[in-house]
């Protein structure tokens, strides 16, 4: 009896492990790096990401636009971190709905943690499809690439422009929140 809920416990304590670790990926080190990118310099170049405050736009602030950029190959380096942080994001989330399935898929787990598991892999799919949704959408707005990232009821939302004006975040923060279901103050826009 007590191996077996040893065993329970240790897988648990995995699953939060795994679950705490997609978490710090993704909450602390994108906001460290645009953090950093602004403190160090005002100046802005085409695969800088800028931060776009919504109460910016409530004032009527919009962000300067880059001045003499010349062209290098930082569009396609621009091209690669939207397809990178898309693949690292969905690859986090397949290997949270992988852990839940295997503890769904356990005979040493109660029926109690397996109905847990089971919300967990619906919250999961259902934030999987939305954010899906909402980047087809921005996307739709004319905008070349997008993606969201979603962390305890926050989400960043990296644009592919050169610049954003008011009503470009207006109409991204309005997507993001109707299909998030999120508050526009839990809602970061930054361009890249």
């Amino acid at each position: 009896m007590k191996k077996e809920k040893l065993k329970h416990s240790i897988l648990i304590i995995m699953a939060v492990a795994l679950i705490g670790i997609g978490y710090l990926n993704y909450d602390y080190e994108p906001t460290i790096e645009v953090a950093a990118m602004e403190n160090i310099t005002n100046e802005a170049s085409l695969g800088d990401v800028q931060l776009v405050n919504a109460n910016s736009v409530k004032e009527g602030i919009v962000p300067n636009e880059p001045e003499n950029i010349e062209p290098t190959n930082s569009q396609s380096k621009s091209d690669e971190y939207f397809s990178a942080t898309r693949i690292e994001r969905d690859t986090m989330y397949s290997q949270m709905l992988e852990t839940y399935q295997k503890m769904v898929d356990s005979t040493e787990i109660s029926n109690e943690q397996k109905a847990i598991a089971i919300q967990e892999i619906n919250r999961i799919t259902t934030l999987k499809n939305a954010i899906m949704i909402a980047e087809n959408l921005i996307k739709n707005k004319n905008f070349e690439d997008v993606v969201i990232l979603v962390s305890n009821d926050n989400a960043s939302v990296i644009v592919k422009a050169s610049n954003l004006n008011a009503d470009q975040v207006a109409q991204i923060q309005n997507i993001v929140c109707r299909e998030l279901n999120l508050e526009s103050n839990h809602i970061t826009i930054s361009q890249k």
